[in-house]
């Protein structure tokens, strides 16, 4: 995984609200978060869906993660500036997807928006993209939910999901991108396979 050029942050980050406020509404009812809730937002980007979700359903923790400091960066930017000060309640800080560090279970809810393929070197490549998604397993509560939207090999996230056992609540596939929405199983996971 590398840190993103200018051009890349400027695009992640241009209208990060707005994309954040259309993927609320499309997930609609859908998204259940109590006030107790503990969020990991993967890829936090500018900070928009940050900034809604502590607004709207005021977890008791919010983890904003982003493998490039310069947008943890942008996004204590972003929130600082909208609201004065950090709530005591989020917490930003750089996170390799690959490695979280978090410990099993700490976490309600786990969003990856659009940031499942810069754990690649290539973005079409489907390499590291289950490792990431064996530690969002990881750190999700037994009957977690996990939400993501994704561009690049999204029938084979489908499957590794079905693999570590996930069920899907909800599909919008588009044209373009994946918005979904799945659960852990009501047990933790197993513990991984040695490799040969």
């Amino acid at each position: 995984m590398a840190e993103m050029n200018r051009f890349a942050r400027w695009a992640v980050n241009r209208r990060t609200e707005a994309r954040a406020r259309r993927t609320l509404a499309r997930l609609g009812d859908r998204l259940s978060l109590g006030a107790g809730a503990r969020v990991l937002e993967l890829g936090a980007g500018g900070g928009g869906l940050l900034a809604l979700v502590s607004e709207r359903y005021g977890p008791s923790l919010l983890v904003g993660t982003d493998f490039d400091p310069a947008q943890v960066d942008a996004a204590r930017r972003f929130l600082t500036d909208r609201w004065g000060t950090l709530p005591p309640a989020l917490e930003l800080r750089a996170a390799d997807a690959l490695n979280l560090p978090f410990a099993d279970g700490s976490f309600d809810v786990v969003f990856a928006m659009m940031m499942l393929h810069h754990v690649e070197e290539r973005h079409a490549a489907y390499e590291r993209r289950p490792r990431a998604l064996q530690e969002v397993r990881r750190v999700l509560r037994a009957g977690g939910t996990f939400v993501y939207s994704e561009m690049f090999r999204r029938a084979e996230i489908r499957g590794t999901l079905a693999e570590l056992g996930f069920t899907q609540r909800f599909l919008r596939p588009g044209w373009r991108v994946d918005l979904a929405v799945y659960e852990t199983p009501n047990v933790p996971p197993a513990a991984p396979s040695p490799r040969p």
